[in-house]
């Protein structure tokens, strides 16, 4: 209960204070909340937002926090970082004193989210590092420098597990594999610039070591932004695009449920979750980027490709709803006994579900699913492959089959 009150407390000080419709010129004041031996009650707490950025008054009985101790500093300090000069909080022998400067508040639904996250990531210290370690550049134990290093990265609500597979067939292949890893869901600014950090880390370890990257879906938008940016340390040979929407997807509108899909399997699969998570990882930056027009692929496609970086993009056309239906048309032919193969209609019928299967197997289509064909396409970038294969099913291992685009990646790596 004490973890969920500082939670609640901690959305309510940084989400309802930072949007305070307070006016610009209201001076800097302060609130007083009393304590009991130590402890604050939410209710107080709540009544004391609400009249202070003037909504009606409302209390919300949610028991109490325990602001004794390491665990009471710990929330002291994580309101304080969230909402910096803003909101401040101080703690008297009997009162919790809320400090408010309303011209340094968070305005923006940005800011507000930094301050929620910012909040969350302090007073869960040890689920934010937990978090932070499936983040990063995993780079082969021994590393070869006079080899190029080939870095894998995953796309939106993805994590290294969809680069796994790929990676161990490029190692089967005799390539140097490494994966970078980040946030999927925050903004693409800030994991470009992750990617800028653990870039030039790479190069302080191993001095003029070679990079290609493989990079799926908004993994690309990240690498070429890295690439194409200040920050480029002038370490790639080559960019692998493999179905990045360079023009943005319009699968974006679905965000909230493939997010919620995501949550719910890392909830079940991984030991270490907790539900700060959802929080760490970002709040929707990630596909507010990805929006057709959206300001940072603006931003993004108003510059050049980066002379002496090989491109090649590779899409795909065909929809997974046609490999769904392929497969279950199949799983329908394939029920048949065998005797009935030459039978009077069910024979037919048989053959004609088969027939029906290969044409929604090799169906073209304009998009893979998520990300249009013409999404795919850069100005400058001649090395253009289109592959009869959808979204997941290009870099994935999708029903037993290799990723589609598996080839053409190991030919192009190969020149």
């Amino acid at each position: 209960m004490r973890q969920s009150c500082r939670w609640l407390s901690g959305v309510l000080v940084t989400w309802m204070v930072g949007f305070a419709a307070l006016p610009a010129q209201a001076k800097p004041h302060d609130a007083r909340i009393p304590l009991h031996e130590g402890k604050l009650h939410v209710a107080d707490l709540t009544a004391a937002a609400c009249r202070e950025i003037h909504l009606p008054a409302w209390q919300l009985d949610a028991g109490e926090i325990n602001l004794n101790g390491w665990r009471g500093s710990l929330f002291v300090e994580a309101v304080n970082a969230s909402l910096g000069d803003g909101c401040s909080i101080t703690l008297s022998d009997d009162a919790l004193l809320l400090h408010i400067d309303p011209e340094k508040l968070p305005r923006t639904l940005d800011e507000n989210k930094h301050a929620l996250r910012t909040f969350v990531e302090k007073e869960t210290p040890a689920a934010t590092a937990a978090h932070a370690r499936r983040w990063g550049l995993f780079l082969p134990v021994k590393v070869d420098a006079s080899r190029p290093i080939v870095i894998l990265t995953h796309g939106l609500n993805c994590g290294r597990g969809t680069l796994q597979s790929l990676g161990e067939l490029l190692e089967q292949n005799g390539f140097q594999v490494g994966y970078f890893c980040y946030p999927n869901d925050q903004a693409l600014s800030d994991s470009t610039q992750f990617l800028a950090e653990k870039m030039a880390a790479l190069r302080e370890a191993f001095p003029g070591v070679r990079v290609n990257f493989v990079a799926h879906s908004m993994g690309g938008l990240v690498a070429r932004s890295y690439i194409e940016g200040s920050s480029y340390g002038g370490e790639v040979d080559h960019l692998i695009l493999v179905a990045t929407p360079n023009a943005g997807s319009k699968w974006t509108k679905y965000h909230l449920l493939l997010k919620a899909q995501t949550d719910i399997e890392q909830w079940r699969q991984d030991p270490d979750w907790h539900a700060s998570w959802i929080i760490t990882e970002g709040f929707g930056e990630a596909a507010r980027d990805l929006r057709p027009r959206s300001t940072f692929l603006k931003q993004l496609n108003a510059g050049e490709r980066r002379p002496g970086v090989k491109y090649t993009i590779i899409a795909g056309a065909h929809h997974p709803v046609a490999r769904i239906g392929a497969k279950w048309t199949q799983a329908l032919a394939n029920a048949f006994p065998e005797r009935t193969h030459n039978w009077w209609v069910l024979g037919p019928a048989q053959r004609g579900l088969s027939r029906e299967a290969d044409q929604l197997r090799n169906e073209a289509g304009s998009s893979d699913g998520p990300v249009a064909v013409a999404s795919t396409r850069l100005p400058g970038v001649d090395d253009f492959v289109l592959l009869p294969a959808d979204h997941a099913s290009l870099f994935c291992c999708v029903d037993g089959a290799k990723p589609a685009a598996l080839g053409t990646i190991i030919d192009r790596l190969g020149r």
